[in-house]
């Protein structure tokens, strides 16, 4: 179990397995130390990444695990670049602190609207309501004037249907005059035109036909004025859904933000985080900081040193 242990540390680290099984036990304890100090970051890496994609990026269980694995892989490529440094990097170690403030802030950020999610949403109802009283007068005005639009084409049509309805009562027939020619034969035994007939045929008023369609036409516009009826008796409470249902990150952000800048106990939470956070990030930078150069970076090194003088003598030669 042990030798499985120290294997599993120098896979996250990236330490060589075979050449740290013949170093010291310093050289095993550095690995093993580094892997813990992997772990703890990764877990609370690991439970952001979680939070956040779940939250903000609207995914499953499934997909706020790979996401929470995504970040912890991130996590640990960027602690290997101090873990498998040799001695003491000015530029990597000054570029690890930045990163290390960065993620602290968005760690603290994070957690903290975790632990103010309560505060934040009897925020949240409030500035919903105040944007719903400012957009209630304008959806309700807009639908308003869609209903007004919708009661003039109502009374035109029905003033349409009531002159089509007046004329097929006065006139439920027309009649359509037609005439056939009559011949007769001549002298020279050719067919000529000696006169006309004419007849009247009655049928119904065509205007009779406009009457159904006018009266879906109608029909249709007396649906859509109820919908848009119902829909400002329902404006507020579909406003107040609407706004509800979007959760942003930066809207949280700046009500969190409110919150903490209003209260001197949240400022104290958040700066306890904020440390917490700093203090993690920065872990593995001063344990490396902190630790002489062991028999295992010294064999890495004299690996080195043999490869250049190999490769000096193939160029000489």
């Amino acid at each position: 179990m042990k030798d499985w242990w120290l294997k599993f540390g120098c896979f996250l680290t990236g330490y060589n397995y075979q050449i740290i099984k013949n170093s010291s036990e310093v050289s095993a304890k550095a690995v093993k130390k580094y892997l813990s100090a992997l772990l703890i970051i990764s877990g609370v890496w690991g439970f952001i990444g979680f939070f956040f994609t779940q939250r903000y990026l609207k995914t499953e269980l499934l997909g706020s695990v790979i996401g929470s694995v995504i970040l912890v892989f991130l996590i640990i490529q960027i602690e290997r670049q101090i873990i498998l440094s040799i001695g003491k990097n000015l530029w990597a170690s000054s570029f690890r602190v930045v990163i290390g403030l960065v993620m602290a802030i968005l760690g603290s950020i994070i957690i903290d609207q975790i632990i103010f999610k309560e505060d934040v949403e009897k925020r949240k109802i409030s500035d919903i309501q105040s944007e719903v009283n400012n957009l209630l007068p304008i959806k309700t005005l807009e639908l308003k004037n869609q209903i007004a639009q919708i009661d003039s084409l109502l009374n035109s049509r029905d003033f349409e249907r009531n002159q089509i309805s007046n004329e097929v009562s006065l006139r439920p027939t027309i009649s359509i005059p037609s005439s056939e020619g009559e011949f007769a034969t001549d002298s020279t035994g050719k067919m000529v035109l000696v006169g006309r007939k004419v007849s009247n045929t009655s049928i119904l008023n065509p205007k009779a036909e406009l009457i159904p369609l006018i009266d879906k036409q109608i029909a249709e516009l007396r649906d859509s004025k109820n919908e848009k009826e119902k829909q400002v008796i329902n404006m507020q409470e579909v406003l107040e859904q609407e706004l509800k249902s979007k959760v942003g990150f930066l809207d949280e952000l700046k009500t969190l933000f409110s919150i903490i800048l209003e209260s001197p106990v949240a400022i104290f939470v958040w700066v306890l985080w904020f440390i917490f956070f700093l203090a993690i990030e920065l872990f593995v930078l001063v344990s490396k900081l902190g630790d002489n150069l062991n028999d295992y970076d010294k064999t890495i090194t004299h690996q080195m040193n043999i490869r250049l003088k190999m490769l000096e003598k193939l160029v000489e030669e």
